[in-house]
C-alpha cells in the first residue's frame, strides 16, 4: 500500500471540520455543567500525596509558562528548554505526571508498551525496565533524567 502526502492542505476545509466536531460537543450549560468543589466535595482540591507547604511566591520572569506538569507540559517544557527558551512548568500537584500523578491505582500498569509510549527516550538515553511500565515510575524516570 502506498500513501501519498497531498501537495496542498485545504486549511479552510480542515478548520470547518474541526469546528463541526467542536460544535457536537458544546453544551448550552457550559461550565455550569461541572460541580463546584465546595462543602463535602472540597477535600478533592487537596493533594493526598504531598503535604502543602507555604513558600514565597516566585516573581522572576519566564518567556514561557506551561500550566500543568502532565506529559504534554513535560514534553513541551523539554522541547522549549532544548531550544534555549526559559520555561517554567506550574503544577497544582506536589509532583509531575498529570493524570498519572492524581490517579494512582495499586498495581496499575500502562496498557501500551513502554518503548512506544514513553516520550524523550532517545534524548535521555533512558531504557525502560518493564514492557508495560508503572505510570508513576515512568514519570519519575523522565523527570529525573531530563530535568
Amino acid at each position: 500500500m502506498t500513501t501519498e502526502t497531498p501537495a496542498r492542505i485545504d486549511r479552510e476545509a480542515l478548520r470547518r471540520k474541526y469546528a463541526e466536531e467542536r460544535d457536537k460537543r458544546l453544551r448550552p450549560d457550559g461550565n455550569d455543567q461541572y460541580l463546584r468543589l465546595t462543602g463535602e466535595l472540597a477535600h478533592y482540591l487537596d493533594d493526598p500525596y504531598t503535604p502543602w507547604t507555604e513558600r514565597a511566591p516566585r516573581t522572576d520572569h519566564r518567556t514561557v509558562v506551561c500550566v500543568g506538569g502532565g506529559f504534554a507540559g513535560l514534553v513541551a517544557g523539554a522541547r522549549l528548554r532544548e531550544a534555549g527558551v526559559d520555561v517554567r512548568i506550574i503544577e497544582k500537584g506536589g509532583g509531575f505526571g498529570g493524570t498519572w500523578y492524581w490517579n494512582r491505582y495499586p498495581g496499575v500498569q500502562c496498557d501500551t508498551a513502554s518503548m512506544v509510549y514513553m516520550p524523550l527516550l532517545e534524548e535521555t538515553g533512558h531504557m525502560p525496565t518493564e514492557k508495560y511500565g508503572y505510570p508513576m515510575r515512568i514519570v519519575r524516570d523522565i523527570v529525573s533524567e531530563k530535568w
